[in-house]
């Protein structure tokens, strides 16, 4: 037993590295040709097109890898139709269930592999392509229409304009007292730079509306540049920003728990954390689903047709999930629903389906 578990596990691992690579070749080649205007602006050269697919590969493998997985057990399955070899595993006794215990641990270790190299790799590469200012991570997700705010220090911020990694803009800060919480101090900034170790605010009008009981104000322009007290870096501002799946998952737990929330609620990052890691278990219903449907043993039969069945079946997932990732990430459905119902319908259509095919043999 243990030969055939090495042998499906050594089969399993090598269709998946070479499906992996295949994919994000050929989806970083397309998302490179579809943003080559940016990456040739301001003296670009051809190499930063190869850096360009290099920060993008960590992002595309977090969407693509479950899916990979998913082809990969359905390739590795073809093969052994194809040479008979399943033919062979049914008679020495390993039957579907047999099959899926044989390949779970590969698959699973699959899952768990991807999650760590996403959660690596991914952050540092999401925040280098903010830096570049490129594609869909242009500096623009910081806007009017979609201001950054967070408590620092006891005050609240709020800031509608960031033209690269070390600056932001029109900034709004209210000093609230520690007592009641009332706001007892607004401080306006047209521009606010990192200089190394601190933030400057350029173009700052100051308003002292403590103990103002309605009576009028005018807010007093300041002289020159101040300094901001803040813990605040371009890294941790480029945290709050991102959007909630492109952070590792101890940012995600952080910005999930109430008053720590970034550039969306914190049920968003409630719902990606827990979706990141489920996605081992995803991987283990998705193998539920695949074995049985590549059950065929006909002497003319190569697996085309059951390779066909199963993408299809997988692309179904894909959708089901990535519908649910909407609706809670907006918060139109529990997160825990959201997360759970894709994963139900996989393991009871895959558990139909091994029945069935244990009730034909």
């Amino acid at each position: 037993m243990f030969k055939f578990l090495t042998y499906l596990s050594k089969s399993f691992f090598i269709t998946w590295l070479t499906v992996v690579f295949g994919f994000l070749v050929l989806i970083g080649l397309l998302d490179s040709l579809a943003n080559g205007g940016d990456i040739l602006a301001d003296d670009g050269t051809f190499v930063d097109t190869f850096r360009y697919m290099a920060y993008r590969a960590p992002v595309i493998f977090d969407r693509i890898f479950i899916f990979t997985i998913h082809v990969a057990i359905l390739l590795t399955f073809v093969k052994l139709i194809r040479n008979h070899e399943l033919v062979a595993l049914l008679g020495f006794g390993i039957s579907a269930p047999k099959q899926i215990a044989l390949l779970a641990p590969a698959v699973l270790t699959a899952g768990l592999v991807s999650i760590i190299a996403i959660n690596v790799l991914m952050p540092p590469s999401v925040r280098a392509l903010q830096a570049w200012g490129i594609g869909e991570y242009k500096i623009k997700n910081v806007t009017e229409d979609n201001p950054l705010w967070m408590e620092d220090a006891g005050r609240i911020m709020r800031a509608a304009d960031r033209d690269s990694m070390n600056t932001l803009g029109t900034l709004e800060l209210y000093e609230r007292s520690p007592d009641t919480g009332a706001i007892t101090n607004v401080t306006w900034a047209e521009r606010a730079d990192f200089t190394g170790d601190s933030w400057r605010l350029s173009g700052v009008r100051t308003l002292d509306v403590k103990g103002a009981d309605g009576e009028a104000r005018q807010a007093e322009t300041v002289d020159g540049n101040i300094s901001w007290e803040t813990k605040q870096t371009p890294q941790s501002i480029a945290r709050l920003a991102a959007e909630p799946r492109d952070l590792a998952l101890s940012d995600m737990a952080v910005f999930s728990e109430k008053g720590n929330s970034g550039s969306k609620p914190s049920f968003a990052y409630g719902f990606w954390y827990l979706h990141r890691i489920t996605r081992p278990l995803a991987a283990l219903l998705l193998l539920l689903l695949a074995v049985p449907i590549m059950q065929r043993v006909g002497r003319q039969d190569t697996g085309d047709q059951a390779l066909i069945i199963g993408i299809t079946a997988g692309f179904l997932f894909l959708i089901i999930d990535g519908a649910m990732a909407t609706f809670a990430a907006s918060g139109g459905i529990a997160i825990g629903w959201a997360i759970a119902f894709p994963l139900l319908v996989v393991g009871l259509i895959g558990s139909f389906l091994l029945l069935r095919t244990e009730s034909l043999t």
